[in-house]
């Protein structure tokens, strides 16, 4: 019988189908997250920062597992079980908020289980898209990363969107949306087709040992370390910034609401998602390493700018314009690990730089909620540029980041 998408252009189609219903329910849980916390709840810069910590936290202490388990597994339904087992959460986090049963602690548990289940998607879900980029793609692994991130981004926009009248219609209604999403990414990944493990990768090992081996293979890498190194760093300072930073900057310098925190993460994440569509239609950049640097010089230059106290809607401009840029490097950094990776470590290469470069960001987001709380909002974003400073200086001249290209293809005979 006939695989469910035995036409290699049906297995991208739907590929990219489950990651938009995947990424529009994770964009409603973006906006809802933060906004029952801070505006339902009404809590502290450092409780605030402490929940985004663990909305983070368990995916990148868990992914590396995650890694080892895909690499393992028939990849289709193995990412298919996992997205049916979160169809669950929401659900039932609807039933205790209809029944205004709802605490801060509830949420930290219905952030710790969706995070953890996030840890074992998605490496399942990048390790997927090598395979669909050698099938239906030619085997361009820049155009792939860039299509399924505009995907992943322009989703998470359209999740924003649909979360932004949260204040209206209220949390139950949009979590049980958000389970419905979720459900059909499950449906559109049952008709990929099938995706055993590599042979080498099937062979009988502790999960620790897999979980060092990937971690290894990562940092012994000359193209992935200095990369690595970038991103860890950069997400301390930036990530846990967005994170806390801007919805508590609604909440207490702009007076605004769910609509607002869904207006600012759809600025930036949209920049990313057409920054990423532009690159899957150009040809692939060649001095990677110096789009990457580059491109992170943005994130400073939006803090500094915020720091003036803008208009609302130039604070929405900025965003996008670092979204535009973050769009560039990180298309571009995991280019770089899908080009680099060996198929037998693949998914848990890619779990390790996801540990690296997210990494930062649960440390970030504790750090900048305490930075908040001693000097307010609009002073706290400047810390994270003069920071920026002397990491872009070290990377620079201690690594070969600057000078990475991409690898040239060979010309077929």
């Amino acid at each position: 019988m006939a695989s469910p998408a035995s036409d290699h252009r049906a297995d991208h189609r739907w590929y990219m189908a489950g990651l938009w219903g995947y990424f529009l329910a994770g964009g409603i849980q973006g906006v809802l997250f933060p906004w029952i916390i801070a505006f339902v709840l009404h809590e502290s810069s450092e409780r605030v920062g402490i929940a985004q910590m663990f909305s983070m936290l368990p995916m990148l202490l868990i992914g590396m597992f995650g890694g080892a388990a895909a690499d393992r597994a028939e990849l289709r339904s193995h990412l298919m079980r996992l997205q049916m087992i979160g169809v669950l959460p929401p659900l039932i986090l609807s039933v205790l908020i209809y029944n205004q049963i709802v605490s801060y602690w509830i949420m930290l548990v219905y952030a710790v289980t969706l995070s953890t289940l996030g840890g074992y998607i998605m490496p399942a879900r990048d390790s997927m898209l090598s395979r669909v980029a050698v099938n239906s793609l030619g085997g361009n692994f820049q155009r792939a990363v860039a299509l399924a991130m505009s995907g992943q981004f322009l989703g998470q926009v359209g999740g924003y969107l649909l979360g932004s009248p949260a204040e209206h219609v209220g949390a139950w209604p949009l979590l049980i949306l958000q389970s419905s999403l979720l459900a059909f990414a499950a449906f559109a990944t049952s008709r990929l087709a099938p995706a055993p493990p590599q042979p080498r990768a099937s062979q009988k090992k502790s999960p620790l040992r897999d979980v060092k081996e990937g971690l290894a293979a990562v940092w012994r890498h000359e193209r992935i370390r200095p990369v690595l190194l970038l991103m860890f760093f950069s997400g301390i300072l930036f990530m846990g910034v967005f994170m806390v930073l801007f919805p508590l900057l609604i909440r207490d310098v702009y007076q605004g609401g769910s609509r607002e925190i869904s207006f600012i993460f759809m600025s930036f994440f949209g920049g990313i998602g057409i920054s990423s569509l532009v690159q899957s239609r150009l040809r692939p950049i060649r001095r990677q390493g110096r789009a990457i640097m580059l491109a992170m010089c943005t994130g400073s230059v939006v803090m500094v700018l915020v720091h003036f106290h803008p208009p609302i809607w130039g604070v929405f401009l900025l965003a996008h314009g670092w979204g535009l840029a973050a769009g560039v490097s990180m298309s571009q950094s995991r280019a770089i690990v899908q080009e680099s990776a060996s198929d037998e470590l693949r998914a848990r290469m890619l779990a390790g730089f996801n540990l690296g470069t997210m990494g930062g960001g649960p440390i970030g987001a504790v750090l900048i909620g305490f930075v908040i709380a001693a000097i307010g909002p609009i002073d706290a974003v400047l810390v994270p540029c003069g920071l920026m400073i002397f990491l872009w200086a070290a990377i620079y001249f201690f690594t070969p980041l600057w000078r990475l290209e991409a690898p040239q293809k060979k010309a077929s005979p």
